[in-house]
């Protein structure tokens, strides 16, 4: 089988979720003796080639988006450029093995779970006339379908989703895979952009969120603020804590409606999904609608004032008390040992 990591290259690095996409296409491949391609699309597409080959894509087709002179960007029209370049690239490389006298294997399509997947996943299943699995947390194939975990019900329950077809097409929750480099010599298939209608929008750039923050579903480390953080007071202990564990802050709802936070660093249900090496819930109750966007997290210490706050349900390690005199005792413990 073909297993294809679907890779959009419209900044300067790779995201840490494609290398996550990456990993998992060669897991699955390995233990199916499948084969792995990336297939890179977007301005940057030649630049980030080579990286995909470190990370197991034997078979590297590129399509380099081409960008607008005038406009002075990537004319796209909601995502439509993307949704024909994944068709172009299944039409083409389809035709390549045929001509090659190769069976036709199934075909695995691969992407991770950003809001640019999203937006086209949908279209590109429809396109393709596959079924699509989106938020996948675990997938194997077990010789004639793909078999894939995701999470429903504020992820409350997991489901186990079973899928067939010639092309199947899935999105990987961020976060739960680590990239590993697997270094292979790969073959490269470059291939024009197709005709889009030009009606719509122009993507100039990427703007990164303002100040040092980062994208929270690349973060290792997230500090989630509950409404247990009340005041300035609080929020400079916060601040101080992630700076000395070089962590990233994240909020619950409650802070989100306050105003003490942006909203751009909302996790839940309505938020951003992450999965952190480290999740620490301060002040969290451990409501459904912020559980269903942290659960995943691969270690979560919560330290709240109640004992029964339904996140200590959900963290490895719990701490009952008043952040106002942990918060203090912790830095303090830090600074003693950075010192």
């Amino acid at each position: 089988m073909r297993v294809c990591a679907v890779i959009p290259c419209f900044q300067e690095e790779l995201r840490s979720s494609a290398l996550e996409v990456l990993t998992k296409a060669t897991i699955v491949a390995s233990s199916s003796g499948g084969r792995v391609e990336a297939w890179l699309v977007g301005p940057t597409a030649e630049k980030h080639s080579s990286k995909a080959a470190q990370y197991g894509a034997a078979t590297l087709r590129v399509m380099e988006l081409e960008v607008d002179s005038e406009a002075k960007g990537v004319n796209v029209s909601l995502g439509r450029r993307i949704v024909d370049a994944v068709d172009e690239l299944m039409t083409q490389s389809t035709a390549e093995l045929a001509t090659e006298g190769a069976p036709q294997p199934p075909s695995l399509l691969l992407f991770d779970n950003t809001e640019l997947t999203k937006d086209v996943l949908g279209a590109c299943g429809a396109r393709l006339d596959a079924p699509v699995i989106a938020d996948v947390v675990d997938l194997s194939w077990d010789g004639h379908q793909c078999i894939a975990q995701r999470p429903t019900y504020a992820s409350k329950v997991m489901s186990k989703v079973h899928a067939e077809g010639s092309v199947i097409l899935c999105s990987i929750r961020a976060g739960l895979f680590e990239p590993d480099e697997k270094p292979v010599k790969a073959t490269t298939h470059r291939y024009k952009s197709p005709q889009t209608d030009l009606l719509g929008q122009v993507l100039k750039e990427l703007v990164a969120p303002e100040g040092d923050t980062v994208d929270l579903t690349e973060a290792p480390i997230i500090i989630g603020v509950g409404r247990g953080i009340a005041d300035e007071t609080g929020k400079d202990l916060v601040a101080k804590l992630a700076t000395l564990i070089r962590g990233e802050i994240a909020i619950s709802r409650a802070h989100f409606e306050s105003g003490m936070y942006s909203h751009t660093l909302l996790v839940g249900q309505s938020g951003k999904v992450v999965a952190p090496r480290l999740y620490l819930a301060l002040g969290i109750s451990g409501s459904i609608q912020h559980v269903a966007g942290m659960s995943e997290s691969h270690t979560i210490i919560a330290i709240n004032k109640d004992p029964e706050a339904p996140i200590f349900d959900l963290a490895d390690l719990g701490i009952v008390g008043d952040l106002y005199q942990i918060l203090p005792a912790l830095i303090h413990a830090l600074e003693s040992t950075q010192a």
